[in-house]
């Protein structure tokens, strides 16, 4: 089975103050944290395949992530809002994909144990939509089947991937998981200076 990691790299920043995808953390920058973790998720009956999302200062970001094992694809649209992002990730995945985990670029504490029970929830509980939980609070990744591709690329600039998952409620789990992470991301100087407890940040 072939799942599309979708990670959403193509924002400005603007809470942060400063270019988050390219912020330092254990000496490399948060977005090649978060495809190295991914590229790390153990995999026992799925391939994983991995698309980032640009568009703000896409050039840089690209020169980044170097000879990596993954594709990059720009997002004119990415001004319009997230869900154009989801949608070129979607565009650009390998049509065989089972489905697509929708990551968060500026998440590097990316848990790779979830990712993987994430992806084994969608079949074992025959679920399109699989969705991590902590607390019973709503966090990412959050994984969609392949068969939710038109309704995804369908939804106006101003609607979010969530008006998706809204729609079916009955194909949805809620993975309840013992991982904090899947919550946390990063939005503004404190965010990042939290990440100093687990990463070396300069």
């Amino acid at each position: 089975m072939l799942v599309t990691a979708i990670v959403l790299a193509a924002g400005q920043s603007r809470r942060m103050g400063r270019f988050k995808q390219l912020l330092p953390l254990d000496g490399c920058t948060v977005v090649e944290t978060v495809v190295e973790r991914l590229g790390s998720v153990a995999r026992r009956d799925f391939e994983l395949a991995t698309v980032v999302v640009l568009g703000h200062r896409a050039g840089e970001v690209e020169r980044r992530l170097g000879n990596r094992d993954l594709a990059c694809v720009v997002n004119e649209r990415f001004r319009q809002g997230m869900v154009t992002s989801v949608q070129s990730g979607v565009r650009s995945a390998d049509p065989k994909s089972a489905g697509y985990l929708v990551c968060l670029g500026d998440q590097p504490d990316l848990n790779t144990e979830v990712v993987a029970r994430i992806i084994h929830c969608s079949r074992s509980a025959g679920a399109g939509i699989v969705v991590p939980t902590h607390r019973g609070k709503r966090g990412h990744p959050v994984y969609i089947c392949g068969r939710y591709r038109d309704e995804i690329l369908a939804l106006p600039a101003d609607k979010g991937l969530n008006t998706v998952t809204g729609r079916h409620a009955g194909d949805t789990v809620e993975l309840e998981v013992d991982a904090a992470e899947v919550l946390e991301d990063l939005d503004t100087p404190a965010d990042y200076l939290r990440l100093g407890a687990r990463f070396a940040i300069d």
